[in-house]
């Protein structure tokens, strides 16, 4: 009899030391990254800051892009000086230095180029690239090499594919901005599901929600405060203002299509929306410890020439704090 009592307790005791391993199992590890895009009315800029956690205040490198930042077209070919063979985009070396920022050279590139920038578990975020890149390279090759898809194409095949893994989703918050051949800027923001939305301004990842209306608040139609204000009885209220940027109503509806509630493009040029941008990367770094030691900045515009336009590609470095 204690010979199966000791048994029986045995049993139970490997079973709940099983079910105390099994239960700290998480499928899942967020790795930092900070990534954002800007549309204007002919570029659009894409970046990302380079550090890479494991969760908390651990730096696993400090110069990461590999996974965060990468080329979703193919047809351009790749080029050395700006991207890696697999697609990323290549961080500036620390040689060549102007004004606390380091340049790499641009180049042009004669079809459209589509960027996405991903955010969350590393291992997802390369996985995902990889599919993605490998289903529009295979879409290429169908149409004989023909660059057909547009960064719209880009985006909902971004979208399905995020959603056909909903069951168990990619960890990745994505971001994606491109061209077309007409000059359109396209910035689509994600959630991990699929879900997007079109935008002129948006970012994702860790320390979003402080990054976020700091951009609102630089690109917005700026509203001086004392034109808002009522002094009654020797206090003041702000009047109630809507969003400059946003659109009525009345002018969403284009024959049978809904154009977005919001403008899509800002208004700034690229160098004014760039500095704006580091600024607003540099105040959050500031405040959280998972963003931090450089930022990437991929500015893409389009070029008129006697021929067809092409397309023009720089990507900057401008050093953050380093915790």
């Amino acid at each position: 009899m204690a010979s199966h009592l000791g048994t029986i307790f045995g049993t139970l005791a490997t079973l709940l030391a099983i079910r105390q391993v099994t239960a700290k199992f998480e499928p899942y590890a967020l790795h930092g990254g900070l990534v954002s895009a800007i549309a204007g009315k002919d570029y659009v800029i894409i970046a990302s800051d380079t550090r890479l956690t494991d969760g908390g205040y651990n730096i696993l490198t400090r110069n990461h892009l590999q996974s965060r930042l990468w080329a979703a077209t193919t047809s351009f070919g790749s080029d050395v000086e700006l991207l890696e063979e697999d697609g990323s985009v290549s961080i500036p070396c620390s040689t060549a230095s102007e004004k606390g920022q380091e340049i790499k050279s641009a180049s042009t590139f004669s079809s459209s180029p589509t960027f996405i920038g991903s955010s969350g578990c590393s291992s997802d975020c390369e996985a995902l690239k990889r599919q993605i890149r490998s289903e529009l390279d295979a879409h290429q090759n169908w149409n004989y090499g023909r660059d057909t898809l547009t960064p719209t194409g880009i985006a909902n095949l971004l979208g399905q594919t995020l959603y056909s893994r909903r069951s168990f989703p990619f960890y990745s918050f994505c971001i994606l901005a491109g061209l077309e051949k007409n000059g359109h800027a396209h910035v689509h923001v994600y959630d991990a599901i699929g879900s997007h939305e079109r935008v002129a301004v948006a970012c994702t990842g860790n320390a979003k929600e402080m990054l976020q209306p700091i951009l609102d608040r630089m690109f917005a139609t700026s509203i001086e405060d004392e034109d808002n204000l009522e002094v009654n009885d020797n206090s003041f209220t702000a009047e109630l203002q809507r969003d400059g940027r946003a659109v009525h109503a009345s002018q969403q509806r284009n024959g049978l299509k809904l154009e977005p509630p919001v403008e899509t493009h800002v208004m700034s040029g690229a160098k004014e929306a760039m500095d704006m941008l580091v600024k607003g990367y540099r105040s959050v770094a500031e405040r959280e410890i998972s963003v931090g030691d450089s930022v990437v900045v991929c500015v893409i515009r389009r070029h008129e020439g006697s021929g067809d336009p092409s397309f023009e590609m720089q990507v900057c470095k401008f050093p953050l704090k380093k915790h």
